[in-house]
């Protein structure tokens, strides 16, 4: 030992410092943790998301709790909106939705303030981001690998992402960062590989055909035309002018496969100024949900995350149903009401602040470039979330907060030295731990119950009800907040023989105690009743129906059915054909029958209401009403072939 010591000492080797060890492997863990988000469907995958979810909040324990966390300008503002959404929790109406909520907002949170925390110096923070544009490079070439596989000269890009405009959100956030990099470059060295990251980006971009993220790009070209003013010349607009060009170039032989392939670009363009499109029409419809929503829960909103429970509610028609308004702005406001709204605005107002500020400071600097290309990207995306529902994968979230933490470390950067690293108080840091490790717990707890859940699942479809009761129960035992969990509890119970009838019931009502938006429980509970009749509980039967045909007028053609059907039982044929009437008027001439998979479950319910009330309508006499009903399903979807079976039976009835 004493010769290694004199060794050691003879060469002057030194030891890495632990603390600048973890400096590094942090920022790298995030960069891994956004990867794995984007490959894993946009960070839709419940598993990666724990997982994810976990890394972030341990990573944020261990700083706080070694005294690494710093005070972060970003502090205040993300802390905001984790205590409004924990504080308008308190009234959600889908509490299980609200508590998964606030986690996201608690990682999101987390990797703000590790990223602009940990990051040891200006060469990190150009790798940091260097490694985000990455990620985004490798997602595109994802994209082209679907895109060459599938042979559709017109189909939409969307990589790992199952729906195109949420890639284009995440491109949007990368794209203008290589874009100020090309045209700033100072090298044709550098200029040419930033041009190249930027064509590799642009081209998916432009392929995923998402009109909200073009205008959203295209508005920020303003901004992009101000900060580049004093540094225009002719050598960054030729740069310009060839990367359009090549990106043409590439986009025209990628769709020249077909006539329509070829000019869909142009043509999709045009569409934005069509005021009947529907997508812009869905959007109208979402948006004034929940603009409704806002108005019935002004001060507390709805619940972080519930506004999937509550649209049915506010639909007007049934061609829109979403479970995102496709509005950020719109739907905190309808989830989290005032405290939500507050906390949003000084969310934004505090990174524009940020940018301006660290722009301003980065004059004539290397890293001007790449600050101005973090602002305007986040600028680009902020707009499209106003427009389209990015937040709903959780990798475009992530990664924004990720690259605005990157603008809180160049926010404590003075001159190129970090001057104002102060630590976080002896509380701040108890706070921060205890949060994270709950908020881990929290995580591991829910994914164990969803896994139970999960599997009873399967048991029951096997047949297994025995095995699936115990897997419900521990399910709720581990979160007792999960409405479907007690709603599958109940279907199990009402399987046992004899069926346990008061017990799936009294497991309804708690599923309905704890959803108080979803039809989908008074529904199951008046199925339950009819299936077991007594006069009272026919009684509770129709009043759960007309409950939720209240909550949900459009989507559960199954209510008016199970309601017709009530009112057939109890000898009430007026009210029954009235209510058959109501329902095919509202579901009929509308386009469902189409085949799209915005229709595919709501078709088959809608054609077993039409059929069963074009039967009614033709024994009590009215045989042409009942002819036309099924007339018009057919209209909407000819190959149907019980419906064609309905309409033979009809015509040959004597």
């Amino acid at each position: 030992m004493a010769m290694i010591r004199r060794i050691v000492a003879a060469q002057e080797i030194k030891w890495p410092d632990v603390s600048s060890i973890w400096l590094l492997v942090i920022p790298a863990g995030v960069v891994v943790v956004l990867f794995k988000l984007a490959i894993s469907d946009g960070g839709r995958h419940a598993p990666t998301l724990a997982l994810a979810q976990m890394a972030v909040l341990a990573a944020a324990a261990f700083r706080a709790a070694a005294g690494r966390m710093t005070r972060s300008p970003l502090l205040v503002p993300v802390a905001a909106m984790v205590v409004a959404a924990a504080i308008t929790s308190l009234w959600s109406v889908r509490p299980d939705a609200s508590v998964r909520e606030i986690l996201l907002w608690l990682t999101y949170a987390s990797i703000t303030l590790l990223v602009s925390t940990s990051l040891p110096g200006h060469h990190a923070a150009r790798r940091f981001v260097d490694a985000a544009v990455v990620i985004g490079g490798w997602l595109a070439l994802i994209g082209l690998f679907t895109f060459w596989g599938a042979g559709t000269p017109g189909m939409r890009w969307y990589s790992t992402f199952y729906w195109p405009n949420p890639f284009a959100a995440f491109l949007l956030l990368l794209l203008p960062i290589e874009l100020m990099r090309m045209l700033l470059a100072v090298t044709s060295r550098d200029a040419a590989a930033h041009g190249a990251l930027a064509a590799l980006l642009a081209v998916p971009f432009v392929l995923t055909y998402s009109r909200g993220a073009w205008i959203s790009l295209a508005a920020v070209v303003p901004v992009a035309a101000l900060v580049l003013r004093p540094r225009m010349r002719s050598l960054p607009v030729r740069r310009l002018v060839v990367l359009v060009l090549v990106v043409a170039a590439v986009v025209t032989g990628l769709t020249m496969g077909s006539g329509a392939g070829r000019v869909s670009v142009l043509a999709r363009a045009k569409s934005v100024t069509d005021a009947g499109d529907y997508s812009l029409q869905g959007r109208l419809n979402f948006w004034r949900a929940a603009g409704a929503a806002f108005g019935d829960h002004p001060l507390t909103g709805t619940g972080p995350g519930t506004f999937g429970a509550v649209h049915a509610r506010y639909q007007r028609d049934v061609r829109y149903y979403a479970r995102d308004p496709h509005s950020l702005y719109l739907q905190i406001a309808a989830e989290m009401g005032i405290a939500g709204i507050l906390a949003g605005a000084v969310l934004l107002w505090s990174a524009a602040r940020l940018w301006l500020r660290v722009l301003a400071a980065s004059a004539g600097r290397p890293e001007f470039a790449t600050i101005a290309g973090l602002g305007i990207g986040l600028g680009a995306f902020s707009l499209h979330s106003g427009l389209d529902m990015n937040w709903m994968f959780p990798a475009n979230p992530a990664m924004a907060f990720a690259l605005i933490g990157v603008l809180g470390w160049y926010g404590t950067v003075q001159g190129g030295t970090q001057v104002r690293s102060i630590p976080l108080g002896i509380r701040e840091r108890v706070a921060v731990c205890a949060i994270s490790v709950a908020a881990i717990i929290m995580v591991n707890v829910l994914q164990a119950a969803d896994s139970r859940f999960t599997a009873g699942g399967r048991r029951a479809r096997a047949g297994d009800w025995s095995g699936a009761a115990v897997l419900y129960a521990e399910a709720i035992r581990l979160n007792p907040l999960s409405a479907k969990s007690y709603g599958a509890a109940s279907a199990e119970a009402a399987h046992r023989q004899p069926p346990a009838v008061d017990l799936a019931a009294a497991k309804l009502h708690r599923a309905m105690a704890l959803d108080r938006m979803n039809a989908t429980y008074p529904i199951q509970l008046a199925r339950l009743f009819m299936d077991h009749p007594t006069p009272d509980r026919l009684r509770q039967a129709e009043i759960l129906l007309k409950k939720a045909i209240d909550l949900d007028q459009w989507n559960r053609p199954e209510a008016y059915r199970l309601l017709a059907r009530l009112l057939r039982r109890q000898d009430r044929n007026a009210e029954a054909a009235a209510v058959y009437r109501r329902s095919a008027a509202r579901y009929l001439g509308q386009g469902l029958g189409r085949a799209t998979i915005i229709y595919i479950l709501l078709w088959p319910e809608v054609v077993a209401l039409g059929i069963d009330a074009a039967e009614f309508l033709a024994e009590t006499g009215a045989r042409g009403e009942a002819r036309s009903i099924l007339a018009a399903m057919l209209a909407e979807d000819p190959e149907n072939a019980r419906v064609r079976a309905a309409l033979i039976a009809l015509d040959e009835r004597p």
